[in-house]
């Protein structure tokens, strides 16, 4: 099969989200409510296979969901299942100062929710609440704590990017997510070079 399209993960998401309604389709009201997700129409008709159930969904009026909408949502499971255990560590949240990885400890909330609300959205989580204008009257927290959300998006993006780009099913070619990961750092770099 040859891939003709190519889309970062970004959009990607977006697109299953915001177009395909993947999330809907999935019911996923249980995965960003209850904080834990039920499970796929796909997973469950897999588990019954396995079990020797045979479904008989021709007369079914399912979503007509794009095939690849439907894989990237299953790696945004696969994604909650693998933080839920832990398995993400070296993915998500590496390589930053330590006074981040001290917010990461405290931070409520789920990574992958965050990132499916802004997906939702269209927008990534704010890294300097109220612009450039605001600095003096944020918190060093804040601050940080912005950009730790911004960043834990951001690599559970390039998470979700890696297993689909190791998936032969895709119809289209995904990429890194296109935004930079730390644009706090250009922001240095230029007032540096002032």
């Amino acid at each position: 099969m040859v891939k003709q399209d190519v889309m970062d993960i970004w959009s990607a998401l977006q697109w299953a989200v915001r177009d395909q309604k993947a999330d809907q389709v999935f019911n996923a009201s249980h995965f960003c409510k209850a904080g834990a997700f039920k499970g796929s129409i796909t997973g469950k008709g897999i588990e019954m296979a396995q079990l020797g159930v045979t479904v008989d969904v021709s007369r079914g009026s399912g979503a007509d969901l794009d095939p690849d909408a439907e894989l990237i949502w299953q790696g945004v499971e696969l994604l909650f299942a693998q933080w839920r255990k832990g398995e993400l560590a070296a993915e998500v949240g590496a390589n930053v100062p330590v006074q981040m990885q001290r917010c990461l400890a405290r931070l409520p909330g789920h990574p992958v929710v965050e990132m499916i609300m802004a997906a939702r959205s269209g927008d990534m989580p704010d890294w300097m609440p109220g612009g450039w204008t605001n600095d003096a009257s944020l918190t060093r927290r804040q601050v940080e704590e912005s950009r730790l959300v911004y960043l834990l998006v951001w690599d559970l993006l390039a998470a979700l990017c890696k297993r689909l780009q190791a998936s032969d099913s895709m119809g289209i070619t995904i990429e890194m997510p296109r935004i930079p990961r730390s644009p706090w750092n250009a922001r240095k770099k230029v007032q540096k070079a002032c």
